[in-house]
């Protein structure tokens, strides 16, 4: 049978019968020439280093992960997911669903709480391994790609984030996995001669869908809009032109977002015992979606922008050190070599980072870690970018001045020549992976100086270690208040006025476990969403009535200094030899 010039496709050139097209193939034979293509040893190799960098996040950081119930948001998450409730706004939907279905899959493992912290462990390993994609897809050089990408798992942030379940990895996870299908996108339409520009749209339905669950995790994925839309803009304008793509792309994000957001209203209306605020009603979806509690925290991000990027630049500073300095390097050149990627990376970076510097919440250095991506992915493009120049250098100078320097590097594949001749091709190619490989391994030898700080235990002077004396603290805390009477738990029937930070963790133990459902837990969201009134008026409903109990109440109406001023406090004793404040009467006026 004759055959015809390969016609292109989204997974490569292939041969078809003459006469036929692509769409005439049975379904048979295009299953052959994927597995064809995917099994080719360049298409193998190029996944190594990914892998590679995925299996050693997993491996370096699994002896540190978090091995139980923790405190504040992250005990919330360990509760609303494997119940798959609602949590604080934005409400966080998809990862939710995601974290459920991790507890169900990962049930030998351990308790529910133990599954999150492993989901997150496995959300920062595909982060890494995304990172080195991106590297490798913008500079074709897979070992400078996995060093960057183990800088980055290297950072206190991303070390810490990667332990315990927390929205943000999977916010950053997913920005990668965007990031990976965007570039694939355009490369395969500036190849289209040979890779198919009809099919290659795909990858953007598939950057939708993605965007679509990043939107319903975090609203940091309010951020990317621009980057993404100049991106397209300037990687084919075209595209604007092919109304069915963007149709395709607007009708999966919305779906998308649309069946992750229905868990909040339909999980609340079907009574689950974790929900945060009033989901199930209109105006309590948009409060949640809209996270209308925390407006106020968000300061002008425009004022002071000075003030931002050094706020920005010092975490960055902190993260990195000086290895830093190569991260302008790498933008400088990608705005040269690859404005797409500059744009897309640049403006990410920039938007996140300015919403970061503007943001006073808990715990606002969780915003920086897609800025802190970013920058990893330019310290590994600067690198790569300098091996590269060098080798230009050498191979449009002159081949005298070069060679004495090749003879040491690779003394098998390069041999003297005349004067002034040309640098052989072959020889830098052989120099050229010689050298990667080298800075690859200072960049690493680099991160692995940091290894020995980041698996000791965290003290003040080692802020970037593990936290091993608190990994276990919460949990023996919320057993011994949760025990039973007879073992020293509080008495049956015991009110609880607690803050966000310990209600979470008794929530998971009530909730969760199932245990000493006997027990009112009420901290200020019980409050606002029951209209329990103040903590004053709860106390006083409950005096007399039942043992009531205040923990760490700080600020407001319910501070403890005005609490002690009020009412008599003794300490109560529970198992794990700490007490808790136990109410026992108001004071006369």
């Amino acid at each position: 049978m004759t055959t015809r010039p390969a016609e292109s496709n989204e997974d490569g050139p292939t041969s078809l019968p003459a006469g036929e097209s692509r769409e005439s193939v049975s379904p048979l034979a295009r299953a052959a020439e994927f597995y064809r293509h995917h099994t080719d040893p360049a298409f193998i190799l190029a996944l190594t280093a990914p892998l590679a960098a995925f299996l050693i996040v997993l491996f370096v950081a699994a002896p540190t992960l978090a091995p139980g119930v923790l405190n504040w948001d992250n005990a919330e998450f360990q509760t609303v997911g494997p119940l798959m409730g609602t949590a604080h706004p934005t409400g966080y939907a998809s990862y939710i669903v995601l974290g459920w279905l991790a507890t169900v899959l990962l049930q030998p493992l351990g308790d529910p709480a133990y599954r999150m912290n492993v989901l997150q462990l496995v959300l920062a390993a595909v982060a890494a391994g995304a990172t080195v994609a991106i590297v490798q897809l913008v500079t074709d050089r897979r070992w400078v790609a996995l060093a960057a990408a183990m800088t980055l798992a290297s950072t206190t942030l991303f070390w810490r984030l990667s332990l315990h379940s927390d929205p943000h990895m999977f916010n950053l996870t997913l920005v990668a996995i965007l990031f990976v299908l965007l570039l694939t996108w355009a490369h395969r339409r500036r190849n289209s001669e040979l890779e198919g520009a009809a099919h290659s749209d795909r990858w953007l339905v598939a950057a939708a869908f993605v965007y679509g669950v990043a939107l319903t995790n975090h609203s940091l994925a309010l951020m990317l809009p621009p980057a993404i839309a100049l991106f397209l803009l300037v990687s084919d304008w075209r595209v604007i032109l092919r109304w069915r793509t963007v149709l395709a792309c607007l009708v999966v994000l919305a779906a998308t977002a649309a069946i992750f957001y229905a868990e909040l209203p339909l999980r609340a209306a079907m009574g689950v015992s974790q929900v945060y605020g009033h989901p199930n009603t209109w105006d309590g979806f948009l409060s949640i979606v809209t996270a209308e509690q925390f407006r106020g925290d968000l300061g002008d991000p425009l004022a002071n922008l000075s003030d931002k990027l050094a706020a920005n630049i010092n975490e960055l500073w902190g993260s990195f050190g000086p290895v830093l300095l190569l991260a302008p390097v790498g933008l400088v050149t990608s705005v040269v070599r690859r404005f797409n990627f500059a744009v897309l990376s640049g403006l990410t970076a920039a938007s996140v980072g300015i919403f970061a510097a503007s943001y006073s919440s808990g715990d606002p250095e969780r915003y920086y870690l897609v800025v802190l991506f970013v920058a990893s992915t330019w310290i590994g493009v600067g690198v790569a970018d300098l091996i590269d120049g060098g080798l230009w250098l050498a191979e449009s100078g002159r081949r005298d001045r070069f060679d004495r320097f090749l003879l040491r590097l690779a003394p098998n594949r390069v041999t003297p020549s005349e004067p002034n001749a040309p640098v052989s091709k072959r020889a830098l190619g052989g120099t050229a992976a010689i050298v990667e490989l080298l800075v690859a391994i200072g960049l690493l030898a680099n991160v692995g100086l940091l290894l020995p700080a980041r698996l000791a235990p965290q003290s003040a002077s080692n802020p970037g270690g593990v936290t091993e004396a608190l990994w276990t603290t919460d949990s023996a805390w919320m057993h011994a208040v949760l025990a039973p009477t007879d073992k020293g738990g509080v008495p049956a029937n015991a009110v609880i006025v607690s803050w966000w930070g310990a209600s979470t963790t008794l929530w998971y133990g009530q909730r969760v476990l199932g245990l000493r459902p006997d027990v009112y837990v009420v901290d200020d969201v019980t409050r606002i969403d029951f209209n329990l009134g103040t903590v004053q008026d709860v106390l006083d409903r409950n005096l007399g009535r039942r043992p009531v109990f205040v923990i760490q109440l700080d600020g407001g109406d319910g501070g403890m200094v005005a609490l002690r001023k009020q009412y008599d406090l003794q300490p109560f004793r529970i198992p794990n030899g700490s007490t808790l404040d136990q109410v026992v009467r108001a004071k006369a006026a």
